[in-house]
């Protein structure tokens, strides 16, 4: 039986693609434009530059800089992240077979790639991520997160497609329930044990609705009624936030 497993790489090319993506990206509260210019702050001045052209050329210079001066550095740190994951891989996606309900039989290759910014997007078409070099969270805890997004969103299209189908996977209601489900979900004891207790582990703006996220899942333990209850529950913050503004 072919097993589900992440390869960590190296891709230059797209981590110059994501920095000039989320120069202008706030979501969820948080400005992801700070894990750029706060991790490089050589690129501050990219703020002042209006050309989206210029800002990609100032970007690639700095970038190709930067990779050729700490190649071995990084090529190690890709090997290391390897490792660290491959302790925990089985464990995790048993823990996660678990909770969907279902194993795969088939298996599944996620790709994972290093990046010297902090931003750390997941691609649902390929089933990618970025992970930032030095994530305070640490390796295990970012993969974990972004594997159980690509686990969570199969899951609930397949088994709710007329409630999901259609919904947007990177904003509205689709979205908030994803994260409050990785928010929930990894801080409960096996996933803690996997890696490490953190935090920061919710955005700001969903921080009002994982009290009750928390409850629904302990009182049932059931990817389903955890779907259906939390979906009902954030229909009816949406709808009064809507109303009063």
């Amino acid at each position: 039986m072919q097993k589900n497993k992440v390869i960590f790489k190296l891709n230059k090319s797209l981590d110059k693609k994501i920095a000039l993506e989320f120069l202008e990206v706030i979501k969820g509260g948080i400005d992801f434009s700070r894990g750029i210019t706060e991790v490089h702050p050589e690129l501050r001045n990219l703020r002042v530059i209006s050309s989206r052209v210029k800002k990609q050329e100032t970007i690639n210079k700095y970038f190709d800089s930067f990779y050729n001066k700490h190649k071995i550095y990084l090529t190690r740190k890709v090997k290391e992240f390897q490792k660290y994951w491959y302790r925990i891989e089985a464990s995790f996606f048993s823990e996660a077979g678990k909770i969907f309900n279902k194993t795969s039989s088939k298996g599944r290759e996620y790709t994972a790639y290093l990046s010297i910014i902090n931003c750390n997007p997941r691609f649902l078409n390929n089933k990618s991520f970025q992970v930032f070099y030095l994530h305070p969270q640490g390796v295990k805890y970012v993969a974990s997160h972004e594997i159980l997004h690509f686990l969570f969103y199969d899951y609930a299209i397949e088994r709710f497609p007329a409630m999901f189908k259609k919904q947007d996977t990177e904003s509205g209601i689709f979205w908030d329930l994803s994260e409050i489900f990785n928010a929930v979900i990894q801080q409960t004891e096996p996933f803690i044990g996997l890696h490490g207790k953190v935090s920061d582990f919710v955005y700001p703006m969903h921080k009002k609705y994982l009290s009750q996220a928390k409850k629904s899942w302990h009182k049932y333990k059931d990817i389903n009624q955890w779907i259906k209850l939390t979906y009902k529950y954030l229909m009816f913050g949406h709808r009064r936030e809507a109303r009063w503004g």
